[in-house]
């Protein structure tokens, strides 16, 4: 804006409001030439005469969020074809009163899913897994058998949460290991499936949508089967490393990057807030193991979904069937959630989980990305999120 302000101040004042502002105004493809021979590009006099991402509104609405939700803190970034926006609301600590500031991390909880296909799709497209196989063929044997249907179940079903397994973390079980576990003890995800050992199924596999945990749990054991190596290492090497994405780590497995919030939320069910920070609920695992923020988030969401450069043609539609879909258009993909907005079809996932709630959507008509990040689980993303696209895209004509 700069530089558009520069290049208005140098033109002749009488020329400019006799012709300038009607040409931007009705700009139709003509370069201006002002007496003072001031060239305006067409590409120049297109900015212009463009709606700008009114940040004062946007940051109103986060200001008003984190009020009237009680949040203690958070960050929403708006990304549109007018522009981007970042902005940072409360604090990141109750305790230390420390102001949230726009490049903190958050525990992203079940968006981690998103990363964790991508992961998959990439070994798909290696060849090292067919997305059709059943999951007996890359589980280790020694876990294979304790897995109701696993000879049935394919990896498909595992992505789009339609094998029917049981959910490990509503067991009594893993509950009450939770109420012990230090945070200095990660949690495995050998440990974690066991809770599931021979459990009934939900549903018979590929019969309906069914979402768990449990599925990112043995998609885990099956990338680290067929690598022989970490998913925290698939994921930085397929997606962390080649995005140069420096402020995403997996929590309680890899070093701690930047200044992560605190998790916070009604844990004793008494209406108060109450920290998350020593608190071991399976953090590190595949089903929600990533720590990020909102800058990464977006470049991410960007390069999966916008410029499509992290999967194959073919991965990428694989990912965007839906399942699940109802009358308002919702439905879940290969680690991908659909929204359904005023302003069209977003993609994208939420998280809830460990004091956190996160969102992360993109609009392929509106080349619009969101993210909003809570540093408390008893709040409401989706509202602020799809209320500031409204913000940022009313004036912005469609996409055809």
């Amino acid at each position: 804006m700069q530089l558009h302000r520069v290049t208005l101040q140098r033109m002749n004042r009488k020329t400019l409001l006799a012709t300038g502002l009607s040409l931007i105004a009705s700009y139709s493809g003509y370069t201006l030439i002002t007496d003072n021979d001031q060239v305006i590009s067409p590409a120049l006099a297109a900015q212009l005469s463009s709606p700008k991402i009114n940040g004062a509104q946007l940051q109103n609405m986060l200001d008003a969020a984190v009020k009237s939700q009680k949040i203690p803190g958070a960050v929403m970034y708006v990304s549109t074809p007018a522009g981007k926006w970042i902005g940072a609301s409360g604090v990141s600590n109750l305790q230390t009163k420390t102001v949230m500031k726009p490049n903190d991390g958050f525990s992203i909880a079940s968006m981690s899913k998103t990363f964790v296909s991508v992961a998959v799709l990439k070994l798909v497209e290696a060849g090292k897994i067919d997305l059709d196989g059943v999951i007996t063929e890359y589980l280790p044997t020694d876990i294979s058998p304790n897995i109701t249907n696993s000879d049935l179940i394919t990896v498909r079903q595992l992505l789009n949460n339609t094998s029917g397994v049981a959910e490990y973390l509503s067991t009594d079980g893993f509950k009450n290991a939770t109420k012990k576990r230090p945070r200095s003890k990660p949690w495995t995800a050998r440990e974690a499936i066991k809770y599931i050992y021979n459990a009934d199924a939900l549903s018979a596999p590929g019969n309906k949508f069914i979402y768990t945990d449990s599925n990112y749990i043995l998609l885990e054991l099956i990338v680290e089967n067929v690598t022989k190596n970490t998913l925290a290492h698939a994921i930085r090497t397929s997606i962390l490393q080649p995005l140069a994405l420096k402020h995403t780590f997996t929590e309680l497995r890899e070093p701690v990057v930047g200044n992560p919030a605190t998790g916070y939320g009604n844990r004793n069910k008494d209406g108060k807030l109450e920290s998350f920070a020593n608190v071991n609920d399976g953090n590190g695992l595949g089903d929600g193991s990533l720590i990020s923020n909102a800058e990464d988030i977006a470049n991410f969401a960007s390069a999966l979904f916008g410029k499509k450069t992290l999967l194959s043609p073919k991965m990428l539609s694989e990912m965007l069937v839906m399942k699940n879909e109802n009358e308002i258009g919702n439905g879940y993909g290969l680690g991908v959630e659909k929204f359904q907005t005023s302003q069209g079809m977003f993609v994208g996932h939420t998280g809830s989980a460990y004091g956190f709630n996160t969102l992360m959507a993109y609009s392929p008509k509106r080349n619009t990305t969101l993210v909003v990040l809570f540093n408390s689980q008893s709040s409401n993303v989706k509202t602020l999120a799809f209320k500031a696209a409204d913000s940022a895209l009313n004036n912005i004509a469609l996409k055809k």
